[in-house]
């Protein structure tokens, strides 16, 4: 009985969460433009309520999405990431990381029901990005029910048209611009972090769902401080560009609904604070 009652209060809890989701939506406009910025995971449990009644309105209101990559970058980001994650002839992973990481590689991926070489010859960054989504969907997640990637298939099916502020080969150089150093460090955590990844991801969702941007930016990007340099690459860099671009959206009439990384909508150098300074309002909605 008591494992009943247990069973009963966590399906409780995830519909009582589910039903309350409110993901964290901002609103920025001018004269004649409009735009809802909405922080998006790339990747979520299959069949999770967590589209607020304000976030569906403020999309199916909008005239154009906006979003990192266009379905058809996506498309092409699949064989750009596996050709740039390939090692040069001559080079393999274990003499780029050491025997004890390398070792690591291996046991973490027979764990994950792969032959133990599989990435012998991959790059650090490559390997590390790949265990990260293999042990994602061994836990239960899946990377095609990702927020941006519904917001990018509703868009299509309804005829919006959908901009991308970056292409894929800009995401592939992020990563290729790395130091071997970095990568390493990079490949590391994501070593660390596979013992409990189920336990670190279920944490990001719920601080997502319930709008909590304090905690969303202290589990996605204090991990960037890890490396010198990383944070100033892989997102404040990257939020300049955009906020930018978004400058220049707010030059064109019409209402625009931008879905990007949750990550890049938290800390002091996010979209949000960027624009603020640059004399835009963002009023928090939800």
């Amino acid at each position: 009985m008591r494992l009943i009652h247990s069973c009963f209060l966590i399906v409780f809890m995830a519909l009582t969460q589910a039903a309350h989701a409110t993901p964290a939506l901002w609103r920025v406009a001018d004269s004649d433009t409009e735009i809802h910025l909405f922080g998006t995971l790339h990747i979520l449990s299959d069949g999770m309520e967590w589209l607020s009644p304000e976030a569906r309105v403020a999309f199916m209101d909008s005239d154009a999405l906006i979003v990192e990559l266009s379905g058809e970058e996506i498309d092409r980001a699949g064989p750009l990431f596996t050709a740039a994650g390939a090692l040069p002839e001559g080079q393999s992973l274990r003499s780029l990381v050491g025997n004890g990481i390398y070792n690591d590689v291996e046991r973490l991926s027979r764990k994950l029901g792969m032959p133990a070489n599989h990435f012998a010859q991959n790059t650090p960054w490559f390997t590390g990005l790949s265990l990260s989504v293999i042990g994602l969907v061994k836990a239960g997640y899946n990377p095609a029910s990702g927020a941006d990637k519904f917001f990018i298939a509703q868009a299509e099916g309804m005829g919006k048209a959908v901009f991308g502020l970056e292409t894929a080969v800009q995401q592939v150089a992020l990563f290729q611009n790395l130091t071997v150093e970095q990568e390493k460090v990079l490949l590391v955590d994501t070593l660390k972090q596979n013992a409990q990844i189920d336990v670190h991801f279920a944490a990001m969702q719920s601080a997502w769902l319930s709008g909590n941007t304090a905690e969303l930016d202290h589990i996605l990007n204090d991990a960037l401080k890890i490396a010198p340099g990383l944070r100033e690459q892989m997102l404040s860099a990257r939020n300049r560009d955009w906020a930018g671009k978004l400058m220049q959206v707010l030059d064109r009439p019409g209402k625009f609904f931008v879905a990007v990384g949750a990550g890049h909508l938290t800390g002091g150098d996010s979209l949000i604070v960027l624009l603020e300074g640059m004399g835009i309002r963002a009023a928090r909605i939800e």
